[in-house]
């Protein structure tokens, strides 16, 4: 069935206004502020600050009197030695160069790109666009990315940007640990395996030997929750929520749901420390706020149900159903998630050993995130939060 396989591969969630995807170049405006993805999609280029530029562009389907009013030009491909730029990629990393070699721009991209197609160049420099291709549901998709590079066409050199970390907020994974000591490593693993008051004293002889380890913060407001301490559980929530660790706000998020918490849930401390009334801060809390369930609910013989559920540790599982005429389709799959900056990422291991990885960004309707997925050009996925 080609939508289970194009869901295995490609759930591709949209952030803001839609992207270019999958286009031809169709040229650029007159006064080179904008550029055409096909033949009626307006796109925004990205700016270029320091010889780097972040993001996807922002496009808009126009109308046929709205184009003709950009007075759009259509530069030949900057091909041989008349080139003024060129264009390489290496992981997921564009770089637009000069004749010189400076990098005038460089970009990453959602997905790993295969090969850079063409570049082009407006009149006066101030817009390049690259055609690049990408591997997405066992095909090649090809992309389009257009940057400003400003006036004079200057985005100036750069060095290269190295692969973020983990625990940067830009990174691949889970927030780094803290580098412990022994010690704390130690007290933390005997800690986990107590409960009741005995968890109260270990947890606590944790916090002594390291006073902003998150996960002891949160598992000793639990014990103290658990032997009916309900207001010290919230001043050691209300320390949590102080606290600079990455990861503090993944435990915040998980008190939300644990049931150790549930008599507080109308606790105005309580509900303030772990962020109950305020907007997520964070990608992550976007993401798990509610639970980490997200839905789109079945239309039969239109628009499959699909449920993604996301948890801390770093794994999801999606749960695919569609119905038409008495035919009914279902599977599950289970993979690995992370963040890399403004945008999600789900990996799911090939059967020849590799992974495929789907970029996954945020968007909005009205007061509510929403997960605008489109997995290719005749099957759209929008998912909302499930209130847990």
């Amino acid at each position: 069935m080609k939508q289970r396989a194009s869901v295995i591969v490609s759930v591709v969630l949209g952030l803001g206004a839609s992207v270019a995807a999958a286009d031809t170049f169709g040229g650029m405006s007159g006064n080179e502020k904008v550029y055409l993805s096909g033949r009626d999609k307006i796109c925004q280029p990205l700016t270029v600050t320091a010889a780097a530029a972040r993001g996807l562009p922002t496009c808009k389907a126009a109308a046929t009197d709205e184009i003709a009013a950009l007075s759009v030009k259509t530069p030949s491909p900057e091909r041989g030695s008349k080139a003024e730029l060129s264009a390489a990629a290496k992981g997921r990393t564009i770089t637009v160069s000069d004749k010189g070699g400076a990098v005038v721009v460089a970009w990453d991209a959602p997905d790993p790109v295969a090969s850079v197609v063409d570049v082009w160049r407006s009149t006066y420099g101030k817009i390049v666009v690259v055609e690049y291709t990408v591997r997405r549901a066992g095909r090649e998709v090809h992309e389009l990315i257009g940057f400003d590079l400003g006036a004079g066409g200057k985005g100036g050199a750069v060095t290269m940007p190295t692969e973020p970390g983990p625990g940067t907020g830009t990174g691949t994974d889970a927030p780094a640990p803290v580098k412990t000591d022994p010690a704390v490593d130690k007290a933390a693993a005997k800690a986990r395996k107590t409960s009741g008051k005995a968890s109260v004293t270990a947890w606590q002889q944790v916090l002594g030997l390291d006073a902003d380890h998150a996960e002891a913060s949160y598992r000793l407001a639990v014990a103290l929750a658990q032997t009916k301490r309900t207001d010290a559980a919230v001043a050691q929530l209300g320390k949590l929520a102080a606290s600079t660790r990455p990861d503090a706000i993944e435990w915040l998020v998980e008190a939300r749901f644990d049931k150790s918490f549930a008599k507080l849930l109308a606790n105005p401390q309580f509900r303030t420390a772990v962020g109950l009334d305020r907007d997520a801060a964070t990608p992550y809390e976007r993401l798990m706020g509610f639970g980490g369930q997200w839905e789109q609910s079945l239309v039969p013989c239109d628009r499959p149900e699909i449920k993604l559920t996301f948890g801390r540790d770093r794994a999801f599982r999606l749960d695919f159903r569609s119905t038409c005429s008495g035919q009914r389709e279902g599977f599950r799959l289970k993979g690995t998630w992370a963040m890399r900056g403004d945008t999600l990422e789900l990996r799911l291991t090939n059967p020849d050993g590799g992974v495929d990885a789907a970029p996954c960004r945020f968007t909005r309707d009205a007061n509510e995130d929403t997960l605008a997925c489109q997995v290719d050009r005749d099957l759209t996925f929008e998912g909302r939060p499930v209130r847990r």
